[in-house]
């Protein structure tokens, strides 16, 4: 239909003949995770409207057989009103997961999905990451991207930065030097409108379908009330994080327990749900402080913590809307935080927040460490014992950004707001971390070292 009379008036002025699709069981959107932290088996995720179980063909003539699965309005939570089991909804067809064993660290390997039913996928490469205790790990992460559409067609939620970033990170898979991704909550911002999630899958597929895309949940996937979210909020549009795990199967604890840890190269990677039960006693809690007492620092001398919503930000009272909704639940940072100091954690990322913050090491809003600063103006948090964590706040990456209104805080060392993403080269002796324009040019950078 080709409407005018704009969004006030809409009027109907011509009907098109019927369009079909040329494959409606065409298999699309595939994409990569990992399983475990050996980096021998990986898991791609595609759809299609075909129900049947596909293959993956891959390597020197391995094959791997698909399992197939969906979600219908009953196994969300919405309501009558809400959209995700309403006007939102969409028929999202099949969900194909396959596990490709037999693989290498650090290694290359050819593959297309699909059957000679249904057809198969454009052939490309993906790439492993390499296994926990190796010498190396270059990854990017950011939070809260959402989508925007490249004809400029307008949705009920655009987020402006998506396309610019996720653009510029796919050059920076292209050049071979990314061994995985890390988005951490506020995935596609579909919110019940189920739709978008293709829209998403298609926008990050040249990054998701060449190296692992990890995920951690958010508000946006998470939040119904009376649905077993921590925050009642009516965030999810009714989704309660079902589309999500459907589409990012993450090496979880199981069903809507959406933590995990993992590691490559010499970084241990835990990863915490701020959307589920947290308090002390709580499932999460218990595994949250059973993990990060297990990492071994011989092996992955680097302890990286992320979840979605900060414990640390300017804006946590800084604007009228996080006067009626914090930013910062002080509650939260008081019961998580203190298991980050004790177990050491080196880096905690978050998001939320739309913009980019770092601080000092810090615990209990106080700095226990500052950076050394280079004359080239590069900040070096060294020191020959442990302190505190360095928090980051990497919501910048495609919703629209938060203005610094406020003082900066005695712990806050960097605000800056505007799109981009953050690199972050691991060895055995020093994180390196880059916040990253779309355009290349570096905003921010910083490293963590001990000697």
């Amino acid at each position: 239909m080709f409407f005018g009379g704009g969004l006030d008036f809409p009027c109907i002025l011509a009907n098109s003949e019927l369009l079909k699709f040329a494959n409606p069981r065409a298999p699309l959107y595939g994409h990569l995770s990992s399983v475990d932290s050996s980096s021998t088996v990986m898991r791609l995720t595609w759809i299609s409207g075909d129900g049947k179980p596909q293959y993956v063909h891959y390597g020197d003539g391995k094959l791997a057989l698909s399992a197939v699965a969906t979600f219908t309005p009953n196994d969300l939570c919405g309501s009558f009103v809400n959209p995700a089991v309403n006007f939102g909804w969409h028929n999202p067809g099949f969900i194909h997961t396959a596990l490709l064993d037999g693989l290498l660290p650090s290694k290359s390997y050819p593959y297309k999905y699909g059957s000679d039913e249904v057809g198969w996928s454009t052939a490309t490469n993906f790439s492993t990451p390499p296994a926990a205790g190796s010498n190396e790990l270059t990854f990017i992460t950011y939070g809260d991207m959402g989508k925007a559409e490249r004809d400029g067609f307008g949705e009920h939620y655009i987020q402006p930065g998506a396309l610019q970033v996720i653009d510029s990170v796919e050059r920076e898979v292209h050049a071979g030097k990314i061994n995985m991704i890390l988005h951490i909550g506020d995935i596609s911002y579909a919110t019940g409108f189920l739709a978008e999630w293709d829209f998403f899958l298609e926008m990050i597929g040249p990054v998701a379908s060449r190296v692992p895309y990890m995920t951690a949940i958010g508000n946006h996937e998470r939040d119904f009330p009376n649905s077993g979210s921590y925050y009642e909020g009516l965030d999810s549009g009714g989704e309660c994080g079902v589309p999500y795990e459907m589409y990012f199967q993450m090496p979880v604890n199981g069903k809507d327990k959406p933590w995990y840890s993992i590691e490559h190269g010499p970084v241990h990677f835990t990863i915490m749900s701020t959307e589920h039960p947290w308090d002390i006693g709580s499932d999460q809690f218990k595994w949250i402080k059973s993990d990060l007492a297990s990492v071994d620092r011989k092996r992955t001398p680097w302890l990286i913590f992320a979840g979605h919503r900060p414990q640390y930000s300017s804006l946590e009272g800084g604007f009228i809307f996080s006067t009626i909704i914090p930013a910062v639940d002080v509650h939260f940072r008081s019961v998580i935080e203190p298991l980050l100091l004790f177990y050491q954690v080196d880096l905690a990322l978050w998001g939320h927040v739309h913009n980019y913050e770092r601080t000092c090491a810090v615990n209990n809003s106080q700095c226990l460490n500052y950076p050394i600063r280079d004359h080239g103006g590069f900040d070096n948090y060294k020191s020959s014992m442990y302190s505190a964590p360095v928090h980051v706040i990497i919501g910048m990456s495609g919703f629209e950004l938060d203005s610094f209104i406020t003082m900066a805080k005695s712990w806050s060392l960097v605000r800056i707001s505007k799109f981009g993403y953050v690199r972050v080269h691991a060895t055995t002796g020093k994180i390196l971390v880059q916040f990253k324009l779309p355009d290349g040019r570096i905003a921010d950078q910083f490293s963590i070292s001990r000697f």
